[in-house]
This record gives structure tokens, sequence and C-alpha cells, in this order.
């Protein structure tokens, strides 16, 4: 295995200013000729290492709620990357436009009784990774009771007003167009920390390739994250297995081209192949905004 050593720059904070002016062709010419603006870059990850030290790191705290999966390495390896490439920790407004977040607080798609839900690991960047495990399972938790809850709420309400059920279909809508058009709505919504770029696994529910995944919130990207395979390696000439991961990164074309979508990816790939080095601990300097690349 041979990690990336080096990532080329990316979208920094010296580059951002004027991005949209310089993409509005493409934002307009978008709605004539294409469908749906989403594009996608794959590559397979090795996850050696960070099997390794998910093994270790649960030697040493057994506790279930502090166990570490290879999805809390992937979450943070992902917040470490974004740091280099901010542009994807942004969201695309009805204006053309976009905002970029503030923090980088990744999104997770939970299945709970076959309801997909979302948690949110606030600062994920910021974070061990030890705290990213002991959050993301308190949260996990804490959000199948919540979600138990107010489906049960919602059947007792359906049964007995069946118009209700009608009307809850306008509502959301009604309130994502008001959001989306007020400038003040948008800011608000940054505030709130809805999470600023998703991560969805579908491979924990053995999923082995997904195509033309949603942007939930109009986030500029989102990470697909397939099922664990077995790859076949000659290693001193024995047969051996390594763990590979297939992984799909999904962005908006309009706003970014495939470089700077590839180089993201190339550093997520770094870091999980790295997990000691660039996932272990809280990310260091460069802060967000800045134009360096990966170490």
């Amino acid at each position: 295995m041979t990690p990336l050593k080096k990532i080329p720059p990316s979208i920094g904070a010296d580059r951002l200013a004027g991005w949209t002016d310089k993409r509005m062709l493409y934002i307009h010419g978008f709605q004539h000729y294409m469908w749906y603006p989403n594009c996608c870059v794959q590559k397979n990850i090795e996850l050696t290492e960070a099997d390794i030290l998910r093994k270790e790191m649960n030697r040493e705290d057994p506790d279930p709620g502090s166990r570490v999966t290879f999805n809390h390495i992937i979450n943070k390896a992902v917040a470490n990357a974004l740091r280099h490439h901010i542009l994807f920790n942004s969201k695309r407004t009805w204006r053309d436009t976009y905002l970029v977040y503030p923090h980088i607080d990744i999104a997770n798609v939970v299945d709970v009784e076959g309801m997909a839900t979302q948690i949110v690991i606030p600062d994920a960047d910021k974070l061990t990774l030890r705290q990213v495990a002991q959050l993301s399972h308190r949260l996990v938790s804490t959000r199948r009771v919540t979600l138990r809850h107010r489906m049960s709420r919602l059947d007792n309400i359906f049964q007995t007003l069946p118009l209700f059920n009608k009307l809850a279909w306008a509502f959301p809508f009604v309130n994502r167009v008001l959001r989306d058009y007020s400038h003040k709505g948008a800011i608000e919504h940054l505030e709130s920390r809805p999470g600023s770029f998703l991560v969805t696994n579908p491979g924990t529910l053995g999923v082995q390739d997904c195509k033309a995944m949603l942007f939930f919130g109009f986030r500029m990207g989102c990470l697909r994250v397939m099922a664990i395979e077995q790859k076949a390696q000659i290693v001193d000439g024995k047969l051996g297995f390594k763990k590979v991961l297939p992984t799909g990164l999904d962005y908006d074309q309009r706003i970014c081209d495939a470089p700077a979508a590839a180089r993201l990816l190339n550093e997520i790939q770094r870091n999980l192949e790295d997990p000691r080095r660039y996932c272990a601990g809280p990310v260091d300097e460069p802060e967000i905004g800045s134009d360096e690349g990966g170490a």
C-alpha cells in the first residue's frame, strides 16, 4: 500500500470570490441540455490499516458505547479532508449561488426499522476518532427512540384525520420554497447546522452499487459507501486477501468540475489508508479557508 502523500491544492478561500460568476454558463446551460446535474467520481479504497486501527481501539476500550466502526473512521476521514476542499462544505441555493458552512458537520443517513433518518456530527474535524464514535452511538440511540415515538403519533393522527394525510404532503414543500427563496431563511438554515456534507452507507445493507443519489438539502456533495469487498492479492509469494471499500462521490457539476471532486476523493482515500496519521486525532492546521493541500 502506498498512500497518497501530496494532494494538489483545490478550491480555497482565495478562489471562492466570484466563483459563481465564473460558473454561470454551466449553471444555466444544464437547464437546457442536462436533466440532472449530478455527476460522480468513484474509487476503491484499501482498508487494511483502518481495520488494524479499528481492532486496536476496540481492544483498548470494549465498551459498546465507544466501539469504533468503519463508519466512524470514514466520517473522520471525510471531515478532515473537507478542511482543504471547502467548496464541498457548502449549500446551493435557488439563487444559483452557494453558501459555505462555517463548520464541518457530517450528516449520516441511518436506517431505523426501514425508515431513513439522519444524524449530524457537529465539528467532526475537531473531534478525535473516539469522540466521533461515542457521539455517533449516542445520536443513533436517541434518534431511534425519537423516530419511533413520532411514527407512533403520526399513525394515530392519520387514522383519526384522513384529510391530514393529504395536507401533510403540502406543508414541507411550501416551507422549503419559503426557506430557499428567502436569504434570511438561508442564513438561518446555516446557523441551524443541519449537516454540511452527507455520508450515506447503503453498504451496511449489503448494497454493492448505487446510482443517481439525490442531494439532501441541496448540499454540494454526497459520499456513497458500498459494501466492503475482499480482494485477493499476492504478498511475498503467498495468496492473501485485503478489504477494499468501493466509494462514490456525487457532486453538483454546475458549481465544480471533476478535477476538484477527484482531489477531494483522493484526500479521503489518503486519510483512510493512513488513518493513524490523518484520522486518529483532531485535524491539524490549516483552518477552513486555506488553499493548502494535504501533508
